[in-house]
């Protein structure tokens, strides 16, 4: 058996506080593996921080980003009753187009609910609820994972690393379609996580929580 990674980082929290101890661990993972290296790099990102963050720390591996972030029509409700969308900047959308990272900003997420459609939308809870016992970036990090092979950005059954705020993984793509089939999405290394789940598992709404653990929005997960 051919031996991997070694151990797992785990982070006291989730959030995106954790986003450079994320890139680190990344970095040194690529360092250790040249198996690695060829790979694609997807990154679920609320405002773009974590793809810039990557195309600075990262520059010496040559690696393709793609960066998927939130529908165009998703909000956050604060805890004082007011909204927020979470956007990446103009200026750094034009960068990031300028040194051929690829943005993603599906409509909707794969695990996201559609209106009017209960039983579609009770299952996706399902998934997300299921997929969160990883934590909250987590969730969103394999969303990202699918979104891009949808796209067309990672083909079935490529291996990419995958990371949010606060997590990172090796991951075989799938589209939303295949997923949960024969061949489908398979995480095959975790190389960090939090330990403990202080955002998915809180009192907030768990839907609400799991979006804010990817990227920033609030104390997030994401970048």
């Amino acid at each position: 058996m051919q031996g991997r990674g070694s151990q797992i980082v785990y982070f006291d929290g989730e959030g995106r506080d954790n986003l450079p101890s994320v890139l680190r661990v990344v970095k040194k993972a690529l360092k250790k593996r040249e198996d690695l290296r060829s790979l694609k790099l997807v990154i679920f990102t609320s405002f773009g921080e974590g793809p810039l963050l990557a195309y600075n720390e990262l520059s010496g591996f040559d690696l393709r980003i793609v960066a998927v972030t939130f529908p165009i029509d998703f909000c956050v409700k604060r805890q004082d009753g007011s909204s927020m969308f979470p956007r990446i900047p103009p200026k750094l959308l034009k960068f990031f187009s300028g040194v051929e990272i690829k943005v993603l900003s599906p409509a909707p997420l794969p695990f996201d609910q559609i209106e009017n459609l209960e039983f579609h939308n009770q299952q996706m809870k399902t998934i997300r609820q299921a997929i969160s016992i990883f934590g909250g970036g987590f969730t969103l990090c394999l969303q990202a994972v699918i979104r891009a092979c949808d796209a067309g950005e990672v083909g079935c059954g490529e291996r990419v690393l995958a990371m949010s705020g606060d997590c990172a993984a090796i991951v075989t793509a799938s589209t939303t379609s295949g997923f949960l089939g024969s061949g489908g999405l398979a995480v095959n290394e975790i190389l960090c996580k939090p330990h403990n789940l202080t955002m998915v598992r809180s009192r907030l709404v768990p839907a609400e929580v799991e979006h804010k653990t990817i990227d920033g929005v609030v104390p997030s997960s994401g970048d």
